[in-house]
């Protein structure tokens, strides 16, 4: 059982960093303006997203067994129990990816929201620019009779039929 768990974490710890470098060349592409790239890195970080729902699945199922077997729920169970159950090898390495785990978040939250902004900003910067070329000049609504109410002719930049 406890063999099973220190796989899956040092699976787990792996895919976590991978996805930590992942995030990492998507804040250079963002920057960049590399579109390609970004959308190859976001594709990639999709698939390892769902590798590590899968391999967290498993994990769960490991604490379950583990905490079966001491007659405690994985509810509330938190890593000191879990290290305290364990033999001293055992406890020293589920303390490790502890520390592994903690530190990628740690990395990986402030990076993901920097994506974010940069993310954010790009979007804006399109869509100002979709607004500006887009923009016609619009008569008002109701004018006297005779007249088509257009004091001066529109300017399109972009022709095109909706």
């Amino acid at each position: 059982m406890w063999d099973n768990l220190i796989a899956l974490l040092a699976e787990l710890s792996e895919l976590c960093k991978g996805l930590l470098a992942l995030s990492k060349q998507k804040r250079e592409f963002l920057i960049a303006g590399e579109a390609q790239k970004l959308e190859a890195v976001t594709r990639q970080e999709e698939v390892l997203i769902l590798r590590i729902g899968k391999l967290e699945t498993q994990r769960e199922k490991a604490l379950q067994e583990i905490a079966a077997a001491h007659n405690l729920t994985t509810q509330g169970l938190t890593i000191s129990q879990l290290s305290q159950m364990a033999d001293e090898k055992i406890a020293e390495q589920i303390k490790e990816f502890q520390q592994v785990f903690s530190s990628i978040t740690n990395e990986l939250v402030p990076l993901n929201q920097l994506n974010t902004q940069l993310i954010q900003q790009s979007l804006n910067f399109v869509n100002y620019n979709i607004n500006l070329l887009a923009q016609t000049q619009t008569g008002p609504t109701y004018a006297a009779k005779g007249s088509s109410g257009q004091n001066s002719p529109s300017r399109n930049f972009l022709d095109a039929k909706v």
